[in-house]
């Protein structure tokens, strides 16, 4: 309280740096920006999110940020591990669709997921179709909340279940197409 009896406002302040590229990446600085959140190099955030990063962190890089390592994967996990999830959500048939920011660890997408959402998926879409047009919209609302609970102090971390974890391999090449 202050001198006047009145609740003094505590502003937590978190730093991000954010890593990656495309779509999910440029939404990422724009809700950093919506929630008026610094973007800093990597040596002084709290946290380090990677939006479409398709490389194994290192444990040293993981180890840099104060809170840790943030990671967006366009399905919800445990389902669907691996880089080519929307090629095995569209592929498999799934009713349904969704994302996760999950919490680097040093498996692959194994970490804890600080949030997820799940939806009907649309019917007739191609993989890109369904990144661009649902699951980045989605995962830019997930980071929303996240963002606004990472000024209060919080950071949620929600174990995956290994009793529903699937692993896909990458999508099979073309094949090459022979000219006479």
């Amino acid at each position: 309280m202050t001198g006047l009896g009145r609740p003094r406002t505590v502003h937590n302040e978190v730093k991000i740096a954010v890593w990656g590229s495309g779509s999910i990446y440029e939404a990422a600085l724009a809700a950093c920006l919506r929630h008026e959140i610094d973007v800093v190099e990597v040596d002084d955030c709290d946290v380090l999110l990677l939006a479409n990063y398709a490389r194994i962190l290192k444990a040293a890089d993981r180890a840099v940020p104060r809170v840790g390592a943030l990671c967006f994967h366009p399905s919800v996990l445990p389902r669907h591990r691996g880089r080519d999830s929307v090629y095995w959500t569209v592929k498999m048939g799934d009713a349904t669709c969704g994302v996760s920011w999950f919490w680097i660890d040093e498996g692959i997408d194994t970490g804890d997921v600080a949030g997820s959402v799940e939806v009907a998926r649309p019917d007739g879409v191609r993989p890109r179709e369904l990144y661009e047009e649902t699951l980045v919209p989605l995962g830019e609302m997930i980071l929303d909340a996240l963002l606004g609970q990472f000024k209060l102090g919080i950071f949620p971390r929600h174990p995956q279940d290994e009793r529903l974890a699937t692993y896909e391999p990458p999508r099979p090449k073309p094949a090459p197409v022979v000219e006479r």
